[in-house]
């Protein structure tokens, strides 16, 4: 949400200054530069990982697609137009073509005669174009989550484990695990500005 006035036009240039650090990060990768590739999967590697698991629902697959979109803005830099795209709707396009591929590959391995469509809730262009507006300030506000929090969310949202599963896993009681989810949550919501969020599980 941009609001109006000083602060309006301030996030206005912040947003301006993401978008062209993106840019000039691809620029580097482009030339070689393994530092650049760095940053940006620091940037975006876990929110690329969130989509492709929403199109998978499969945390290996995920990985797989995650990964190979990374190796794919490696080598195809050099063919990023900043004018057709920001960097973060061209990435999570790589992203959701390549996870839909390894759903088809996997469906196709399984059943070679039966014509396959992916499984994962696909994702319309414009939730395309949005994730790619969002992706930086979503990453940014999950950076101020406290670490027990984040962790949770993290397990809960991106690696798809129920809420006893994440209790097993970290050791801890089913109550505290959901406590720290809501509490992230609605921090979230606080910092981005959104409805409240589901966290019934």
């Amino acid at each position: 949400m941009i609001r109006s006035g000083a602060d309006g036009e301030r996030q206005v240039r912040e947003y301006d200054g993401r978008v062209e650090a993106d840019a000039a990060a691809v620029a580097r990768v482009a030339d070689g530069d393994a530092d650049a590739l760095r940053q940006l999967y620091e940037r975006y590697g876990r929110i690329v990982y969130g989509l492709t698991y929403r199109l998978t629902k499969d945390a290996q697959l995920a990985e797989e697609a995650t990964q190979d979109t990374f190796v794919t803005l490696w080598r195809r830099a050099a063919t990023y137009d900043r004018e057709r795209a920001k960097v973060t709707t061209w990435l999570f396009v790589i992203a959701r073509n390549r996870a839909i591929e390894l759903v088809r590959s996997r469906m196709r391995a399984a059943e070679p005669q039966e014509a396959v469509e992916p499984t994962g809730e696909d994702v319309d262009p414009a939730d395309l174009v949005q994730a790619g507006d969002d992706a930086e300030r979503i990453a940014r506000a999950m950076a101020e989550l406290p670490e027990s929090q984040l962790e949770v969310i993290r397990l809960a949202y991106f690696d798809g484990l129920s809420h006893g599963e994440i209790a097993e896993r970290l050791g801890q009681p089913l109550g505290t695990v959901k406590s720290r989810i809501r509490l992230g949550l609605n921090r979230l919501r606080a910092l981005l500005e959104l409805p409240q969020l589901e966290v019934e599980r």
